[in-house]
């Protein structure tokens, strides 16, 4: 349980430490979203027109819309204009929860990874191959969801590519700890 603690421990700040960098002095995320002058004017029509915090995508179906008038409507759409809104009525300032939770959710996806690594570690001969399977917890999300949602729902590379960027990097420096914590271990199973 301690070695456990200690390697997700280590590998969550590496990892926080990481993003942190990523959204402020790196920069990687400078340019996820695109500006325009007209933000004013689109605010105040879609904070006139939408009255609940939600995810929309316009046009989209009403309620009850049979499949025959979905593929009717879709075909209709061809080549128009449309949109997804990620709706939120107040701003809110980042608050020190917002950092805090993001600690937590980093903490509890170093734990998976280091609870399937102390699993495998038995069939992993070398420090490599301990870094590889540590990659593979940052391919299957850009695989499983970042792409897909490229692919279905039209998010920009130019958002995804830092979001891709922030799982390979981030994952490769905690691979690179875990692999030599748990080599370590290994070769020396009295070690912390």
């Amino acid at each position: 349980m301690k070695r456990l603690l200690i390697a997700s421990t280590v590998g969550t700040i590496i990892l926080y430490v990481w993003l942190a960098l990523a959204h402020t002095v790196l920069m990687f995320h400078y340019s996820d979203f695109k500006y325009t002058p007209a933000q004013d004017s689109i605010l105040t029509a879609v904070s006139s027109s939408l009255h609940e915090d939600g995810f929309y995508m316009t046009p989209y179906y009403n309620e009850g819309t049979s499949m025959k008038e979905m593929e009717d409507e879709m075909k209709a759409r061809i080549g128009k204009p449309w949109a997804l809104i990620n709706y939120h009525s107040e701003m809110e300032d980042e608050s020190a929860m917002t950092f805090i939770m993001s600690l937590i959710y980093n903490f509890i996806s170093v734990l998976i990874i280091c609870i399937a690594l102390a699993t495998a570690s038995s069939k992993l001969a070398s420090f490599g191959q301990h870094l590889w399977f540590v990659m593979l917890f940052a391919f299957f999300p850009i695989f499983s969801s970042l792409l897909l949602m490229y692919n279905w729902e039209g998010f920009p590379m130019q958002f995804l590519r830092g979001e891709i960027i922030d799982l390979i990097v981030g994952y490769f420096l905690t691979g690179l700890w875990l692999a030599w914590y748990y080599r370590r271990i290994e070769s020396n199973p009295s070690a912390s």
